[in-house]
């Protein structure tokens, strides 16, 4: 085992921070995302007349809850994704034009411990303040409000920054969600894809990779180590795969290497997860994913450069649950075959609301392609635990699954040149049996009567010890 790129040994129990993990490459920490959901359209959504944190509740979805997160965990997640809208959050106040208010940050900070105190990997991002998507002018990547754009990038992310500033590793920054030129007829789609044609298009992707190295410069210039440290999620044009694929894409420059990852959001195929009417999967489905995720891989995966699809899902149009599974056993095998972690997208609304909306006149009949209400945000359980259950059986074991993080008072686990060792009271403790498992929860060993197990050839990565002492039990997780 090569020398730890971390404090020898991390121990995570029920109390936030309780051991840093932190030194990981964001490759390596896309190994231990597994799989996630977004908790949407609540501290993204906007409206006239919501004002600080009643906003939370302005798309119809109640308060986001410790026991919706708890559940969400429970059920095999292990990466939570917090999309969070600021500007209407914001005011001008001394030298910031863009003074985020601190009730909401707060109220924001809550929900990333939900995450964080399950031991989750939590994604906060800027959601929903591309200029003109709400009447608000935040950013719009335009060279004519470019110096505007990035001025608001770098005062969110500066004041974001330095309020998580001690947060570890277990909390990603992603910069940007779907910037784009909204109204466009390019808005989703351009081409060709390698150089594209469109003028503005191109004009709007010069300006994203400015707001991207922006917003990472803010990051990266708070100083504390684990912004030093912290992984960064880029998008392309839209988020799209298209959008990261374009040789008009270019990833920033970071001082501290190996710390970016792509993220695209990946509905496909559209016309049966997102728009249209189609309401069967077809076989040659599972390749037009490949087509999508294939040229990602080789762009990225193959390099180390991790790619999290933050966004997927197949909206419920009332074709029942046998498309649908369908739908999450081909992509979601697909994705993980090119080691592409995948993040649910869910909005809190079913096809029942949208029905009733319908004939009630407050649902948009052009918008069945956005029922991904996945989690009954009042009770915390599953509308539609078929789909969970088909995720967590396609992904297999998660890293965290079988073993609870436990420290014993008074006892410790040490490393000493690649051999760990139960330590009490400065003594070596005998370990009656000690077991360690990978992530995916396969044994890899079990010795019986030792002060001490080598691990010299395991690689780098998360591993699961459960060692039996005479002064009690120690489950936990280790980082080599």
């Amino acid at each position: 085992m090569s020398a730890l790129a971390l404090a020898a040994m991390t121990f995570i129990g029920g109390q936030a921070y309780a051991g840093p993990i932190n030194g990981m490459t964001a490759f390596e920490i896309s190994k231990l995302m597994y799989t996630g959901w977004n908790v949407g359209n609540s501290l993204d959504a906007s409206k006239d007349n919501y004002f600080g944190v009643d906003t939370e509740t302005a798309w119809g979805n109640p308060k986001i809850t410790k026991n919706m997160i708890d559940n969400v965990h429970k059920s095999g997640f292990r990466t939570l994704r917090i999309p969070v809208s600021w500007g209407q959050h914001t005011k001008a106040e001394g030298n910031l034009q863009y003074k985020i208010d601190d009730a909401w940050l707060n109220r924001v900070k809550e929900v990333v411990d939900y995450g964080i105190d399950n031991d989750m990997f939590v994604i906060l991002n800027i959601h929903h303040d591309n200029g003109n998507q709400w009447n608000q002018p935040y950013f719009w990547p335009s060279n004519a409000k470019k110096d505007q754009s990035i001025r608001y990038v770098t005062e969110i992310w500066t004041q974001l920054a330095e309020y998580f500033k001690d947060y570890d590793q277990r909390l990603i920054f992603e910069t940007l969600n779907e910037p784009r030129l909204i109204g466009d007829n390019n808005e989703w789609w351009f081409w060709p894809v390698d150089n594209p044609n469109q003028s503005k298009v191109v004009e709007a992707m010069g300006v994203i990779n400015a707001m991207n190295q922006a917003a990472l410069d803010a990051i990266r210039a708070n100083g504390s180590d684990a912004n030093k440290d912290r992984m960064v999620l880029m998008p392309g044009y839209d988020a799209s795969p298209d959008g990261a694929m374009t040789n008009k894409f270019v990833l920033p420059t970071d001082q501290t290497p190996n710390r970016i990852g792509i993220e695209v959001h990946a509905y496909r195929p559209t016309e049966l997860c997102l728009t249209g009417d189609r309401l069967y999967f077809e076989e040659s489905d599972k390749q037009t994913i490949r087509d999508v995720l294939s040229p990602l891989y080789n762009r990225y995966i193959k390099q180390q450069i991790p790619v999290i699809i933050d966004e997927t899902s197949i909206s419920d149009k009332g074709q029942g649950y046998d498309t649908r599974l369908k739908w999450v056993d081909a992509f979601y095998n697909i994705a993980k075959e090119y080691e592409m972690p995948c993040v649910l997208w869910d909005n809190g609304t079913t096809w029942e609301t949208y029905q009733r909306g319908l004939k009630e006149g407050w649902s948009d009949p052009n918008t069945n392609g956005e029922c991904h209400g996945f989690m009954n945000r009042y009770s915390g359980n599953w509308n539609q635990p078929q789909i969970v259950a088909k995720i967590m059986e396609v992904m297999g074991d998660a890293p965290t699954a079988d073993i609870k993080d436990v420290e014993l008072a008074g006892m410790t686990l040490v490393n000493n040149g690649g051999d760990l060792s139960i330590v009490s009271g400065g003594s070596n403790v005998t370990m009656n049996r000690v077991m360690l498992f990978n992530a995916s929860g396969q044994m890899l060993l079990m010795e019986n009567d030792v002060e001490s197990v080598s691990v010299s050839s395991l690689e780098n990565g998360l591993y699961f010890v459960v060692a039996e002492t005479s002064e009690g039990v120690v489950k936990t997780k280790v980082v080599l």
